[in-house]
């Protein structure tokens, strides 16, 4: 749990209670708990611990360039005051903190990291009745940046753990499960163990190469001129000029690290001019970026998506597998620097298939490289198809063998991974990103192998991204001094141009049955306050849910109906899913616009189109974040103008939304921090954050569903500003829609089936699942000629939009 300190409001600021009251304790009374110091600078008070009699703090100050902990007895002394070494006092580094309250002897021992500082005559006795408050506390108010995890509270008797392992709320949990204490502003980290966080976004007008250097940590990009870095330690970003010209024209951008040597090698193997360069190292001392030639050697066709290894006792850079001239490769190749070739390298052992999309990393024994998955086929020949791999080979560099170590059927769908796979630290897993490769939007999310059977568990949620074109390229690294992994993606919308985005994850990742898990009721605790207001608010929403249906029928209630396609000829209609609108204080952005006021009036009228996308924006950024700023707000609704004069007419529109919305109760507008927001109280209804919830769960419900039917987000707007919002809402939504297709046909609910796949097919006309599914219900629902018409329908549109036949066969529609 990370810590809202003294930069926040007084009542942002976080305050964690551990017990929720006092708790009583005999003779010891230890706490031991990791801290980590998230911003060296910041005085503030860590634990707080207070009976009738006296009150002991442990606090945090920063001076004269050292991080002390101090012990203190409140408002009279100072008695125990311990130097913090400057490596500890760095984000993400963790210290082991215990403070043993010896109640007989009246001592207090504290240890941090081993180390004991004693201190004694503190006026305690055999038994403590205290509460222990973590932050801000009834004393004080200043809370410095830290964070905490593993904490325990015991005494002779009686033993608490509380990992503080929280996704959200406010109740915190024993390790058990039962809710002890509470906390107010808390910051999860456990959210950003499951969450990938976007770090990096950069267009490129050209091709960049991009690597982890383990050496510093610094993630290094290489772009024609520069070298750019990120450090994910202290989120420096800086980009430093060569001493001279890049050498080597990049196409792909492909490089490998040689550590030994601190060197950056840029290769490529194809569309290099004859004579020029292909190959060129970069020294990577940050004051000395220097490039030299290192030879010319070329492939007479491109390996996309191939792997590459170093070996370091023979100094040898390893080729393996790779597509291209419709064909996919097994070959190793080794680079030879005597004759300046790739050269074929022979392995003994087991075969792998010709492939490409294959990760390989470090396994867990010297000399030796792991290699997983991929897609291809025997004979490598792609006029014949290809399928997933998702097998496990060990490659020996030194004795040039191979041996197959599994190879499983996931339980369902198809992935391929990254480039990269990373080794545990306990060696008996490995990482890797897996995703679709055939569609061109499509999700990333990380898995975790088991290295002795191949059993795997999915730990991140997904990441959207756009791999339209072969050049794209995904790469997972792991940052071991920050515990973290990076997620780098290469997005090319041309061979010229391309998109690098970085999102990182908190290590260990956290699989998602623990966060599906983690949505699950709460178990009861012996202050039952918080299940009465559940119960309350449950019954209320089972009588709002009863009042809605009472009220199906009635004149004011519009119908939300479902997505529809054409009726062909003798096609009955289906029966459409509906469900009745709230239609007082309610703001529906999905499918057509309507606001209703407090009265139940229909207001949609009143926004003219600036202030429907003023409205939409500051409703969208308070949804999706904090609000927005009123430089973007003018950027994206008077892109043409400059800032300074948008002053007046920003104002107008604001005085204009302000009158029209005047009428919701339990919607504001405000503003704070240069940012303008809405907040929205329990009695306001927005179909865009009730489905998003519903996303961020996973679980359809009878009402969500119908609301997601509604059609597209603001479907009748399009503004730049909204593709990306779109896109990304579009995709997560996508992504459960075809898992609930699924379940609606395994459970021969085919007209529900039937109305999701069609929804997904307006959104992706050329979804080949949805596509299936639909036609695998009008087969059982019309009969076979009636969905051949409308697969003809498809194949059709297919060929006219893409140029090509359909890849998905009428006859081969069986599920």
């Amino acid at each position: 749990m990370q810590f809202n300190a003294n930069d926040s409001l007084l009542i942002k600021r976080t305050s964690y209670n551990v017990f929720n009251g006092n708790a009583t304790f005999s003779h010891h009374l230890l706490i031991s708990f990791d801290l980590s110091v998230w911003d060296r600078s910041n005085l503030g008070y860590i634990l707080n611990v207070a009976d009738k009699e006296n009150s002991y703090s442990l606090s945090y100050l920063f001076n004269n360039d050292t991080g002390y902990l101090n012990f203190n007895i409140d408002a009279r002394s100072n008695k125990i005051k311990i130097p913090l070494q400057p490596s500890l006092l760095v984000r993400k580094k963790w210290m082991k903190v215990a403070i043993n309250f010896n109640l007989g002897k009246d001592e207090v021992a504290i240890a941090v990291n081993n180390k004991t500082y004693q201190t004694s005559k503190l006026g305690l006795h055999d038994k403590i009745t205290a509460r222990l408050v973590f932050g801000k506390n009834p004393l004080y108010t200043e809370v410095p940046h830290i964070a905490i995890k593993n904490l325990s509270v015991s005494d002779n008797k009686k033993n608490y753990f509380f990992p503080l392992n929280e996704w959200s709320g406010n109740n915190v949990h024993d390790e058990k499960g039962n809710i002890v204490g509470y906390v107010d502003n808390p910051f999860w980290l456990t959210r950003e163990s499951y969450f990938w966080k976007p770090v990096f976004n950069r267009p490129f007008k050209q091709v960049a190469g991009l690597n982890f250097n383990p050496l510093d940590q610094n993630l290094s990009i290489f772009s024609k001129d520069s070298l750019i870095t990120y450090n994910a330690q202290n989120k420096d970003l800086v980009a430093r000029q060569y001493k001279n010209a890049m050498p080597v024209n990049m196409v792909l951008g492909k490089n490998i690290l040689n550590t030994k040597e601190s060197r950056a090698y840029i290769y490529e193997l194809f569309d290099v001019q004859a004579g020029q360069p292909s190959i060129a190292s970069l020294n990577l001392d940050l004051n000395n970026l220097e490039w030299q030639t290192v030879g010319k050697a070329t492939l007479p066709n491109q390996l996309h998506h191939h792997n590459i290894f170093y070996d370091a006792t023979g100094d040898t850079i390893y080729l393996f597998g790779g597509y291209g001239n419709y064909k996919y490769h097994n070959t190793f190749l080794y680079y030879d620097k005597r004759t300046d070739t790739w050269q074929p390298q022979t392995f003994t052992g087991d075969k792998i298939t010709p492939r490409f999309f294959s990760a390989t990393g470090l396994s867990d024994k010297p000399n030796e490289i792991f290699l997983f998955g991929g897609y291809g086929n025997e004979s490598g020949n792609q006029v014949i198809g290809g399928k997933q791999y998702y097998d496990l080979y060990r490659i020996n560099v030194q004795n040039h063998t191979i041996k197959k170590c599994w190879e499983i059927q996931p339980d369902s769908g198809v992935f391929v991974p990254a480039n990269n796979l990373i080794l545990s630290p306990d060696k008996q897993y490995f990482y890797a990103l897996c995703y679709p490769h055939e569609m061109a939007r499509t999700a990333l999310a990380l898995y975790k192998f088991s290295i002795k059977d191949g059993s795997y568990e999915i730990v991140s949620a997904p990441i959207p991204v756009i791999s339209e074109r072969i050049e794209s390229d995904i790469n997972l690294f792991f940052d071991g001094n920050t515990n973290e992994f990076f997620c780098t993606v290469q997005e090319f919308t041309d061979r010229h141009n391309s998109a690098i985005k970085v999102f990182s994850l908190e290590g260990p990742p956290l699989s998602r049955a623990l966060y599906l898990q983690s949505l699950e009721p709460e178990k009861p605790s012996q202050n039952f306050i918080p299940y009465i207001i559940a119960g309350v608010f449950i019954i209320s929403a089972i009588a709002g849910i009863i009042l809605l249906r009472r009220k199906k029928g009635q004149s004011q209630a519009a119908v939300v109906r479902p997505l529809m396609v054409p009726e062909m000829e003798n096609e009955p209609a289906e029966t459409e899913a509906a469900v009745n609108q709230i239609t007082q204080n309610a703001i529906y952005i999905l499918g057509d616009f309507l606001v209703y006021d407090a009265k139940g009036m229909d207001i949609t009228h009143l926004f003219s189109p600036k202030i429907k996308q003023l409205f939409a924006l500051i409703l969208l950024n308070s949804i999706n974040g904090e609000g927005i700023s009123s430089r973007k707000i003018s950027s994206a609704l008077w892109p043409d103008k400059e800032y300074a004069k948008t002053k007046n007419i920003r104002g107008v529109t604001f005085n204009h939304l302000r009158n029209v919305i005047s009428n919701i109760s339990g919607l504001e507008l405000n503003f704070s921090g240069d940012n303008y927001f809405f907040k929205l109280d329990e009695t306001v209804f927005c179909d865009y954050a009730f489905v998003s919830k519903i996303l961020d769960h996973g679980e359809f419900t009878d009402v969500s569903l119908p609301l997601i039917l509604r059609g597209g987000l603001l479907h009748e707007m399009h503004d730049t500003w909204l593709e990306k919002v779109k896109y990304e809402y579009e995709h997560r939504l996508i992504n459960l829609l075809m898992r609930e297709v699924k379940l609606f046909y395994d459970a021969n609910n085919l007209k529900q089936a039937l109305e999701i796949s069609r929804y997904i097919l307006k959104t992706e006309p050329f979804n080949e699942e949805a596509l299936k599914y639909e036609i695998a219900v009008l087969k059982k629902l019309k009969g076979a000629d009636y969905a051949r018409k409308i697969f003809d329908l498809h194949a059709d549109e297919y060929k006219r939009s893409l140029g090509d036949d359909c890849p998905l066969k009428f006859e081969d529609i069986n599920l």
